[in-house]
């Protein structure tokens, strides 16, 4: 009688450890079915790159990987989209860093960027890069601080639309340099560039991708860069934070997957996006996007996101911008 009691209790203590047991064995499955990729901007470097690492994603972890676009409001839709997904690594945001750190200092946004979603990795970088139409004679940035401060309020600046990377780029500088310049916006950096060809506007801080074949074919001259170093793509270019310290503007273009998720797949994609990055045969696709390498793992992208949302903020109150 004793024996037969103790060999239920074995059994019914068993079936009691199967509901975890199933759950460390889907954990260490994963994945077993298609993974989302969620972009929150239809087109560009953004959608390119989600493409990209997807299908290298897709080789490894022998699952197809779906490109997802639900794009507006700075991407927020597509944010908040994946913060509503469901924890397991199947629905993730592959997104440039705006719904992330500026959103939050320009919108009421119905999530936390910090608290609900957990950032796997950035993996790439886009600086900026400031170039004048050679129309108005500017060489370097102290002639174009001299002009702007012989003329206050005349020269004018394109940007890829209000409140948009390129506004914000112009502002800074109007802040840091001191001077009084004209905000022109405009419906996308491509747009923007053709105003400066057509001496529309005078210069443009945009995208390095965007200004390079101009900059190559001597239609306009770069002033300077927004990353901390030169970029590999124009190494002949100083960064304008030599000459004015705080002018760092650089995208960066992460994965995110909803709070909540395992820790063993955040592992799994952390170290397939590891590997997919450090490869260097990627380096001239990259490079034909505009973007250069810069990996940066999930607990220090916590740090950085932290930093980026208080420079924005403080940007952005200085400058008075508000969402339209």
């Amino acid at each position: 009688m004793q024996r037969d009691r103790r060999r239920f209790l074995h059994l019914a203590s068993g079936v009691a450890m199967l509901p975890a047991v199933s759950q460390i064995a889907r954990a260490q499955a994963y994945p077993t079915r298609p993974i989302h990729f969620m972009v929150p901007f239809s087109a560009g470097p953004n959608d390119a790159l989600a493409r990209l690492a997807g299908k290298r994603l897709s080789d490894d972890l022998k699952q197809p990987v779906v490109v997802e676009t639900r794009a507006g409001a700075t991407g927020t839709i597509g944010a908040e989209a994946v913060v509503r997904a469901p924890p397991d690594g199947y629905t993730l945001l592959f997104t440039v860093d705006l719904p992330i750190t500026m959103a939050p200092a320009l919108l009421k946004l119905n999530y936390d960027p910090q608290h609900d979603l957990i950032p796997i990795a950035a993996v790439v970088k886009s600086d900026n890069v400031l170039v004048v139409n050679p129309g108005t004679g500017i060489q370097s940035m102290a002639e174009l601080v001299a002009a702007a401060k012989a003329k206050p309020g005349t020269l004018t600046f394109a940007s890829a639309g209000h409140a948009s990377p390129a506004h914000m780029c112009g502002e800074m500088i109007k802040r840091q340099a001191g001077i009084d310049m004209i905000h022109v916006p405009y419906t996308s950096a491509a747009t923007a560039m053709n105003a400066v060809l057509a001496g529309n506007v005078n210069m443009f801080c945009g995208p390095i991708g965007v200004a390079l074949p101009q900059i190559k074919a001597g239609t306009v001259h770069a002033l300077g860069v927004t990353g901390s170093e030169p970029s590999p793509l124009l190494p002949g270019v100083i960064p304008l934070v030599t000459s004015y310290p705080g002018l760092v503007i650089s995208a960066w273009y992460g994965l995110f997957t909803p709070a909540g998720t395992p820790a063993s797949v955040i592992n799994t994609l952390h170290d397939e996006f590891k590997k997919i990055f450090a490869d260097p045969e990627l380096q001239p696709t990259l490079l034909a996007l505009g973007l250069t390498r810069e990996w940066v793992s999930g607990s220090d992208l916590v740090q950085k996101i932290a930093n980026d949302i208080a420079k924005w903020r403080d940007a952005i109150v200085t400058a008075n911008i508000h969402a339209e």
